[in-house]
């Protein structure tokens, strides 16, 4: 059974022997162990500018939506204007009525206290 060993263990041997280097292996190994520093230093830069491209869109989605806002906060205050000058329009309206009953004795006019005058 030495035997038998022996030649599978010589078999291993063979296979690892003929296996071929892989290039792109030999190159990640150099980069990685001989250019340590200059390849940390390329990974840094490549997340750095990836960290700025998604800093830049999101500041460009906040500045749309801020201008969305400032839209529809100009909309609600030109409504509001608006809705003021009917209110002060109505409650003049109403303060008239109100004078007229008081100072003049004015009434609203009913069926009852209707009169008609012809000429």
């Amino acid at each position: 059974m030495a035997i038998v060993k022996g030649s599978k263990h010589k078999a291993k041997k063979n296979k690892v022997a003929d296996k071929k280097p892989s290039l792109v292996r030999e190159i990640l190994v150099d980069l990685l162990l001989t250019h340590w520093f200059l390849s940390s230093l390329v990974v840094l830069f490549i997340a750095s500018a990836m960290l700025q491209a998604r800093t830049s869109h999101e500041t460009r989605k906040a500045v749309a939506k801020w201008q969305s806002l400032r839209e529809q906060s100009q909309q609600q205050q030109i409504k509001w204007q608006a809705l003021r000058l009917e209110m002060t329009s109505l409650t003049e309206a109403d303060r008239i009525s109100r004078l007229a009953r008081k100072q003049l004795n004015m009434v609203e006019v009913t069926t009852e206290n209707e009169k008609i005058i012809s000429l």
